[in-house]
C-alpha cells in the first residue's frame, strides 16, 4: 500500500466525478440548445401594422396565417406585414441611419393594384418592398450616436 492510500480507489473516485461532471455539462448544453430560439423563429418574427388604427407590433407568423391579420388593439382584420425604415433626418435635413426602425405599411400591401409610392411618416424617404437598410458603417454610427454600444 502506498503512503497516499489505495490509488485504485482514488482513481475510481476521480473517474466517477469526471463522468458526473461531463454528464452535467452535456445536459446543460443540450438544454441550452433546446430552448435557444431557432433561425426559423427569427425569420418568422416580423413587424405588422394595422391599416385601421395604425398600431404596429411584433408578431411571430404561424402556419396558416393569412393577411390581413386581426389587430390586437382594435380587433379589426386589417393588420399587414410592414416594411422597416431605418432612416431619419438630422437637423440639417440630411438622411441618417437610426437603430430602431419605423414600421411602414406599403400602400401596395393593402391594394396590390396601386402604383402609388409609399413614404415613411418619420423621414419622408420612399419605402419599397424589402426596403434596404443603411450600410453597416452608417448603422454602427447610429448605434454610437444613440448610445447603444
Amino acid at each position: 500500500m502506498s503512503q497516499y492510500g489505495d490509488s485504485g480507489e482514488r482513481s475510481q473516485k476521480i473517474k466517477a466525478f469526471s463522468a458526473i461532471a461531463l454528464f452535467i455539462v452535456a445536459g446543460g448544453l443540450a438544454a441550452w440548445r433546446l430552448w435557444q430560439p431557432s433561425p426559423a423563429n427569427f425569420a418568422n418574427d416580423r413587424g405588422f401594422k394595422c391599416a385601421e388604427c395604425g398600431y404596429d407590433y411584433a408578431y411571430e407568423i404561424k402556419n396558416g396565417d393569412i393577411e390581413p391579420l386581426e389587430c390586437p388593439k382594435c380587433s379589426q382584420k386589417s393588420a399587414y406585414q410592414a416594411e422597416m425604415c431605418f432612416w431619419t433626418k438630422d437637423a440639417d435635413g440630411n438622411y441618417i441611419a437610426k437603430t430602431e426602425p419605423t414600421l411602414v405599411l406599403l400602400i401596395r400591401r393593402i391594394n396590390p393594384a396601386s402604383s402609388e409610392p409609399t413614404y415613411c411618416p418619420d423621414c419622408g424617404h420612399e419605402v419599397v418592398g424589402h426596403n434596404p437598410r443603411p450600410d453597416e458603417a452608417m448603422m454602427l454610427e447610429a448605434t454610437q450616436r444613440e448610445g447603444r454600444d
